[in-house]
């Protein structure tokens, strides 16, 4: 048994997905050799990666309280909209 239970895929999350979907994530499980679980898992963990940790690669680990601190600037950027540069003449 895994000495952390933090560590214990005992969360489950249901998707949803069409015929054609599945027969790609079916046909990709079956030539990789791993379950389609594990397959989807993989995938989603993958893209919240490079979502979180693409535009801010680095990352404060802390160990003793088991977190992961992002800086606040990081996700202020994401949401903040475009500044329109319209209108705005160069003195060079």
């Amino acid at each position: 048994m895994n000495p952390n239970t933090k560590k214990l895929r005992d969360n489950p999350i249901k998707i949803s997905v069409d015929h054609y979907d599945y027969q790609i994530l079916l046909a990709h499980s079956e030539r990789s050799g791993i379950e389609m679980a594990t397959l989807v898992r993989q995938l989603a963990m993958s893209k919240i990666h490079d979502l979180v940790f693409h535009e801010q690669p680095i990352a404060m680990i802390l160990p003793s309280q088991n977190t992961v601190e992002m800086p606040l600037g990081h996700f202020w950027a994401m949401t903040q909209a475009p500044v329109s540069t319209s209108g705005v003449t160069s003195h060079a």
